[in-house]
């Protein structure tokens, strides 16, 4: 009797060989692998005592009992196995082959998706497969997600990519599982769709559309910017019921720099008050919050500017030695200079001394610590747009207190930038100081081998006067080799690894006659 039972097995398997065999419609390799990634079996494959499944007309899908082989096959890719008795599968269809059709089954809690693979392309079970348990033999394929039911309110990621595109402001990929609204994602798709849109098809959604992704956050900028000042008041009605989730959003903070960029005085000046309701010293240490604070100072007019710098007072070193904050402090240094120069520069000497004064505090916390900060990764950054944009006076006052510790700064890994920028912006007196102190007792061999000293002698080069570049010139081509001990510092520069860099920049900017006594 079981010898009767396995013969009639054994043609039963064998006749599942030969649908499949008429079925398979992928090229696959020996392995049984195809070319999209899906599982079928190889040509030399011999299954005796496994239960196949499949569809006429579609790709094959296989279950197979692990009991029975010792060596099986991979699983299927994804294959996952319904509470119901539905085998949900899903697969990538191949060019030329249409969508299985076949009745769908009921709507169930307990339906998987998985979230890389396309929608499922059929529903209902293979020909073949039964609703019997499994047992302890066969093998279990988990789902990674659940799909909600239509009615489920449950969380869903916010993802979207932007990618750059010559006719749309942006091109937006959208996933209907990953976007938690689907008004925001017709949103999206709408103004992706229309180049003409403006911020009136998307009223009461403006806030959230520009803190979605970067190309909705350009949407929302490019309207401020070529829309009419109505688009532009019922942006920024929007902004300032929203103030607090724009403020620090990675995407929603360009939404509050367009309006102080584009906005009329007024908007501005409302912005403002909105943002004094905020911790102004917590906004200016925030990564997205100080650059609202920075377009702010750029782009508000003097009297609004001297109002918000009020804030800092007290605050500066700690603004300084912050990651976010010195940005703060450079602009304020950038504009209230600048405001100053204009001042003087238009015959009203009395708005410039008091412009200058009004920002004094800074300069003297600068001035106090000037060692320290030139030599701190973000306070050499201070001293430098202190140097470039600070009126005369307050310049001076940087460059004397500088001058005293100048020696240590040039083979400091950060004071060398503040020298190079005192041979670029400080007076003849003070780039003399610095050329003294490169050539003085045969110094230049030793600093040109330097890391960091050498970008200073290489900044002479650029940046110093006619005489001083001579004299860096004369040092490097000394000959010393008739004395006891002697070199030639030309040779010796252009073997070492650093000075060499040197050596480059010399004959880059020396005149013909000085060129051939190089070589």
């Amino acid at each position: 009797m079981k010898k009767e039972q396995g013969i009639q097995q054994d043609k039963s398997n064998i006749n599942m060989i030969s649908a499949v065999a008429q079925t398979e419609v992928h090229p696959y390799d020996d392995d049984g692998y195809s070319h999209g990634g899906e599982y079928y079996p190889p040509t030399n494959f011999h299954q005796t005592n496994n239960t196949f499944q499949h569809a006429i007309g579609h790709p094959p899908m296989l279950q197979y009992s692990l009991s029975a082989t010792p060596n099986p096959p991979p699983p299927m890719r994804p294959y996952y196995h319904h509470p119901d008795g539905y085998s949900a599968v899903q697969y990538r269809p191949e060019p030329g082959y249409a969508a299985p059709q076949a009745p769908q089954p009921p709507q169930h809690q307990h339906q998987h998706y998985h979230p890389q693979a396309p929608q499922q392309m059929y529903y209902g079970s293979w020909p073949g497969s039964t609703n019997a348990p499994i047992n302890q033999h066969q093998q279990m394929h988990y789902p990674f997600y659940p799909i909600l039911p239509p009615d489920a309110q449950y969380p869903r990621r916010k993802t979207s990519t932007y990618k750059k595109d010559n006719d749309h402001y942006g091109a937006l990929e959208l996933n209907v599982f990953q976007i938690e609204n689907e008004n925001m994602a017709s949103a999206l798709d709408f103004v992706n769709r229309n180049p003409n849109a403006t911020l009136f098809d998307v009223e009461g959604i403006i806030t959230d559309l520009a803190k979605v992704d970067e190309g909705a956050s350009r949407f929302i900028q490019k309207r401020l910017k070529l829309g009419t000042d109505e688009e532009r008041r019922l942006g920024q009605t929007a902004a300032l019921a929203s103030m607090d989730d724009l403020l620090c959003n990675h995407y929603g903070n360009f939404m509050l720099q367009g309006l102080f960029e584009f906005g009329t005085a007024e908007m501005k000046k409302e912005l403002m008050d909105a943002v004094y309701g905020q911790d102004v010293v917590t906004l200016c240490l925030h990564m997205h919050g100080c650059r609202v604070i920075q377009k702010a100072i750029r782009c508000l007019e003097q009297e609004d500017v001297s109002k918000l710098i009020t804030e800092f007072h007290d605050k500066v070193l700690a603004f300084i030695h912050d990651p976010n904050g010195n940005h703060v402090i450079q602009r304020c240094i950038q504009v209230m200079s600048s405001f100053a120069k204009t001042a003087a520069h238009n015959d009203n000497p009395d708005l410039a001394s008091s412009l200058s004064d009004e920002m004094q505090f800074i300069v003297d916390d600068i001035v106090s610590n000037v060692e320290s900060l030139s030599t701190h990764r973000y306070g050499c950054r201070v001293v430098q747009r202190a140097i470039e944009h600070c009126v005369e006076d307050q310049k001076n006052e940087v460059l004397e207190n500088m001058m005293s510790c100048h020696q240590k700064l040039v083979v400091d890994q950060y004071g060398n930038y503040v020298v190079q920028q005192v041979l670029a912006c400080g007076s003849e007196a003070h780039q003399a100081a610095v050329l003294e102190t490169l050539t003085e007792n045969g110094a230049l061999l030793a600093l040109s081998k330097h890391k960091y000293a050498s970008n200073v002698v290489e900044s002479v080069l650029v940046h110093g006067k006619p005489r001083h570049k001579e004299k860096i010139l004369e040092e490097m081509l000394k000959d010393t080799r008739g004395e006891v001990g002697g070199y030639c510092c030309v040779v010796e520069l252009a073997k070492d690894p650093i000075a060499n860099y040197v050596v480059n920049k010399a004959i880059e900017i020396s005149q013909s006659g000085q060129k051939e006594r190089f070589f």
